[in-house]
């Protein structure tokens, strides 16, 4: 059996700039990968299972096997596995947590089952099944524009420390609504996120009032509780409160972890559901490798003293 970590993102630039003639939308966003993961196992096995610590999410439709399927159908092979999946990163929350468990089934499986795919060929498989999937092969700090499925890998962000805020909602179809609510009003012409981009080439610190996401002007309207909350955190000390993606989380982010960590105790507090996590540079991570090395794996696998990086009440609602 082998263990693999796959990461979790936040945008730290997000426009969307219009609607294309294919129903699709044009962004052009800066994606960041966190050290907040889900863990996904491994097995050699006759056919294709899934199982998951949420049973919810066991399905024919779940994002990890149509992932397996593809990689079976694109390169004629009948290998299976039995794949396990401990969710660890938030649903729906615009973490992108599914699409990262999916881009580290193409890795896993590619290695497990000896298919030597290379880079490009697992890039034109991710983006078949979905935009954002790519991002997850490379992860790190990387620009990404037409629909999201083409990269630029930019400098690496210094380590900043981020609070995420999980608002008690669920949002069904979640991704398709927020653009269909969007109007050309809400449309931008990318200079924000360009702007950033030019920033983090010159080797300049990370500016919080850049940060900039178009599906604010849509999430604070449409949903009065996050907006609530974004206030809430606001009140808590936070200068800079963004959207997560299309949402409904929300983070404050910082260069440094003491503030980031008195924020995250204040809103603990007051009993709001947060996470505690810092930025890494990393793509889908094979634990078994990592310990091999003697290093320490990433502070979001499991390790005595680092139970605050996940707050109780989501570890509560996961199943843990």
């Amino acid at each position: 059996m082998t263990r693999w970590q796959t990461y979790a993102k936040i945008n730290l630039c997000l426009e969307v700039l219009g609607r294309r003639r294919d129903g699709y939308h044009d962004v052009l966003t800066i994606l960041q990968t966190i050290d907040l993961a889900d863990i996904l196992s491994f097995e050699p096995a006759e056919g294709l299972s899934f199982t998951c610590n949420i049973p919810d999410l066991v399905g024919e439709d779940n994002l990890i096997l149509r992932a397996a399927r593809l990689l079976q159908r694109a390169t004629g092979r009948k290998d299976g596995a039995a794949i396990h999946l401990e969710k660890r990163i938030p649903i729906g929350a615009g973490l992108g947590g599914g699409s990262s468990d999916a881009a580290t089934t193409l890795v896993a499986l590619s290695r497990m089952w000896g298919l030597h795919m290379t880079e490009a060929n697992l890039n034109n498989l991710a983006s078949a099944l979905g935009s954002d999937v790519p991002f997850f092969l490379l992860g790190g700090t990387a620009l990404a524009e037409g629909r999201g499925e083409v990269l630029t890998p930019l400098p690496p962000l210094p380590e900043h420390w981020l609070v995420l805020i999980l608002p008690p909602l669920e949002i069904p179809e979640k991704t398709s609504l927020m653009y269909a609510s969007l109007t050309p009003r809400e449309y931008t012409s990318g200079s924000v996120t360009r702007h950033m981009v030019r920033s983090l080439q010159a080797g300049r610190p990370l500016e919080p009032g850049l940060i900039f996401n178009t599906f604010e002007w849509v999430a604070f309207r449409r949903f009065e509780l996050v907006d609530a909350i974004r206030q809430r955190v606001v009140e808590a000390g936070a200068d800079h409160v963004r959207l997560c993606g299309a949402g409904p989380a929300l983070y404050a982010i910082y260069a440094q972890e003491a503030p980031a960590r008195d924020l995250y105790d204040r809103l603990r507090s007051e009993g709001l559901d947060v996470f505690l996590t810092r930025t890494i540079q990393a793509r889908p991570t094979c634990l078994e490798e990592v310990e091999g090395k003697g290093d320490s794996p990433p502070a979001s696998v499991e390790e005595p003293g680092k139970e605050h990086r996940i707050g109780d009440a989501t570890l509560e609602r996961l199943g843990r």
